[in-house]
């Protein structure tokens, strides 16, 4: 009966927008190319068979996913050569399928939220998340499913079952990392955050066996030392971040006044460690959020900070954080789909050659991108930017408020 109740409050709408996002990325995995990540990854693949997981983390910096995953990625690739059906459909449909979990999940964490179907049917449309699960051909999007889990499961009060989740997340990719400390101070009591830390550094480290054994430094070094890069054109059109905003919303590097030449240097050397710095202080100054929604919109927040600072943590991995979006105000989560939707459709459109994204992804060959893609990623850093100062300052706020609470109660 419980089920019966559940299926008859879903609107009949909301199964024809499944559908559709459904359809969109059946089309995607199957008749696109993806980016030049397919390529790579099959290129991962194809090195591990050859020489070992070992000598080609030695061979090559690229080679800075974790261990399981490589070896997986090079057991797709057999795979795909036996039955014939191509890497990079095997490489995405899993990821794409991995979305659908992600609403689903979305769903049921939105329960007591009266706009939950239109909520997750918005993120289960976005041309963002559909591009980035079913056509760009990384594993980013499966961040967010471990998230959604993770916080899915602490909601549930199953903190071992959750900090299970978020080791074997690391398998895949590390980045799930930012949000553990909000995971942390989540749950009440110091012993179990304790047992959670634990569970999640041991099934964590299962993944990475027995690599981490036989060579430690390189493991450390490619995988646990990698901080993103900073994508630009030959020509040195920045795809993100504070590049972008300085040089090409404010002004032309030439234009800058020589004594701001330094600290701005510094920072966009920085950036990064500035955007993690960000990260954990918005995460620390909203503590404590005991609510579900709370801790979702913390990890939407701190995520934020994270890619609205940074030039090595941007484009595709937007897909980290996507869904928690939807636990903000409209204020955000809408122009955000907008602006980076448009971006990104835009830009991959011209990379293509054509709207439906079927064309061979052609980075290097687009030295220039037309003014209305810049247009449209200018509007997004620049909104990124301010919703990550805006998100810093209304926690500094919303931690001074606590604190005032706090003195006039004792």
């Amino acid at each position: 009966m419980t089920g019966h109740r559940w299926y008859s409050t879903v609107p009949v709408w909301f199964w024809s927008v499944v559908a559709l996002g459904a359809g969109l990325r059946l089309y995607l995995v199957f008749f696109s190319q993806g980016t030049y990540d397919v390529g790579f990854w099959q290129l991962h693949a194809m090195r591990v068979n050859e020489m070992g997981l070992l000598a080609y983390y030695h061979s090559s910096q690229n080679a800075n996913h974790p261990p399981f995953i490589l070896e997986f990625a090079s057991y797709l690739l057999r795979f795909a050569e036996w039955t014939g059906i191509p890497f990079r459909i095997l490489l995405r449909a899993p990821i794409a399928t991995l979305d659908g979990a992600s609403a689903f999940l979305l769903l049921k964490l939105l329960k007591v939220h009266p706009w939950r179907f239109a909520l997750t049917a918005a993120f289960w449309i976005n041309p963002l998340a559909i591009i980035l699960s079913a056509y760009q051909g990384n594993t980013d999007s499966t961040v967010a499913f471990v998230l959604l889990l993770v916080a899915w499961l602490l909601s549930r009060r199953q903190p071992a079952a959750a900090a299970i989740a978020m080791g074997i997340g690391f398998w895949i990719k590390l980045p799930a990392i930012v949000a553990l400390p909000a995971f942390l101070v989540y749950l009440r009591h110091w012993r179990q955050r304790t047992l959670f830390l634990f569970l999640t550094a041991v099934i964590g480290a299962v993944g990475y066996l027995p690599a981490l054994f036989q060579d430690p430094a390189i493991v450390a070094t490619n995988v646990f030392g990698y901080h993103g890069r900073m994508l630009q054109t030959q020509a040195g059109v920045p795809a993100w971040g504070p590049r972008a905003l300085f040089f090409s919303v404010i002004a032309s590097p030439e234009k800058w006044p020589e004594q701001l030449h330094a600290p701005v240097l510094f920072f966009l050397q920085h950036d990064w460690q500035i955007g993690l710095l960000l990260a954990i202080a918005v995460i620390a100054l909203r503590w404590p959020r005991r609510s579900a929604l709370g801790l979702c919109a913390t990890v939407a927040m701190a995520y934020t900070a994270l890619c609205g600072v940074t030039d090595y943590w941007a484009f595709q991995y937007f897909a980290w954080s996507l869904p928690f979006w939807f636990f903000l105000r409209p204020w955000f989560f809408i122009p955000a789909t907008i602006m980076v939707s448009a971006y990104i459709y835009s830009l991959y459109w011209k990379l293509c050659g054509n709207p439906w994204l079927l064309g061979t992804w052609d980075f290097a060959g687009n030295l220039f991108w037309p003014p209305i893609v810049v247009l449209f990623r200018d509007l997004a850093v620049v909104f990124f930017f301010l919703a990550a100062l805006a998100f810093v300052i209304a926690s500094v706020r919303y931690s001074l408020l606590r604190v005032r609470s706090n003195r006039q109660t004792t």
